[in-house]
């Protein structure tokens, strides 16, 4: 019994279907305050000043939560095409390290699953100015998708950019990088 319950919290885990959390408190986000978009994900919070002090530190926050196995983030990007996704255009999710990913196909998912640790990983750098048209990025959700190369995470503005600077990267890259910055958005 012990072992049906573990591996039936297992798959609950990692299905994408666990509410999301305050990454500060851990107790249930609410939908529609003051949210924080950070390494291209979405964070919602219990109550007001806890987006504060998350914006703060934002990784010693995922990380803590994500130790209590608890999902306080959704990832604005299917991490296999890079493309900008909506949660109800999904048609699967994972959560993983406190995250969670949602995928255009299933074959999309299993690909992650076979990987998630590297298809999760975030460059030390980005940039929030698109690199082939040169438009500042408000924000992770404005951007169409994204592109890493050497180290370095690309948003684009549009689906466009994203083909002409996997053609030519060196053309396009190294334009206004940056340490990921936590952004505040009011609802």
């Amino acid at each position: 019994m012990i072992t049906t319950l573990a591996l039936a919290l297992t798959i609950t885990l990692t299905s994408g279907n666990t509410p999301l959390v305050c990454p500060v408190m851990g107790g249930p986000a609410k939908a529609g305050g003051t949210t924080v978009e950070y390494e291209g994900a979405t964070y919602s919070f219990c109550c007001p000043g806890c987006d504060t002090a998350f914006a703060k530190d934002p990784d010693k926050y995922i990380k803590e939560q994500a130790k209590a196995g608890k999902t306080t983030g959704e990832f604005l990007f299917d991490p296999i095409s890079n493309q900008r996704i909506k949660p109800d255009k999904a048609k699967a999710s994972m959560d993983y390290n406190g995250i969670r990913y949602y995928f255009y196909s299933e074959d999309n998912l299993e690909a992650f699953k076979k990987d998630p640790k590297k298809m999760s990983a975030t460059p030390e750098k980005e940039s929030m100015t698109c690199a082939v048209m040169g438009s500042k990025i408000a924000s992770y959700s404005k951007a169409s998708g994204y592109m890493d190369y050497k180290n370095v995470r690309y948003y684009f503005c549009c689906a466009s950019c994203t083909p002409a600077m996997a053609k030519d990267p060196d053309k396009y890259a190294g334009k206004d990088l940056q340490k990921p910055q936590a952004i505040t958005l009011t609802n």
